[in-house]
């Protein structure tokens, strides 16, 4: 019985046809199973986003940790960019690295010359 219109015609024929009491049983079980199907199927259906909060409870917890880890090398990146700011500060201009110009880097060309 795929849908309630063909099962009212069928219901009909059914009582029509005077069939005993066992085949009626067996068919009115059958319906309550259907039936009883259906509502645990929407039922679940309904109650699977509310369920599954504890994957997602575990996956937000673990975006927060990634999160905080960021957090904490950005962090940690600044001390060392200050850090090593003022030790350039304390060094004499003389010391001090100058950017080399004109120099190519022979590593990273792609072809042959």
């Amino acid at each position: 019985m795929e849908t309630m219109q063909e099962f009212i015609p069928f219901a009909k024929e059914m009582l029509s046809q005077k069939p005993s009491r066992k085949m009626l049983k067996v068919y009115l079980v059958g319906s309550v199973l259907a039936f009883l199907g259906v509502v645990i199927g929407i039922v679940e259906t309904v109650c699977t986003p509310f369920s599954s909060e504890e994957p997602l409870d575990e996956e937000l917890e673990r975006l927060a940790d990634q999160g905080q880890r960021r957090l904490e090398e950005e962090e940690e990146e600044r001390e060392r960019e200050e850090a090593a700011a003022r030790q350039t500060e304390r060094l004499p201009p003389a010391k001090q690295q100058q950017p080399i110009v004109g120099q190519r880097n022979t590593a990273n060309r792609l072809h042959a010359s």
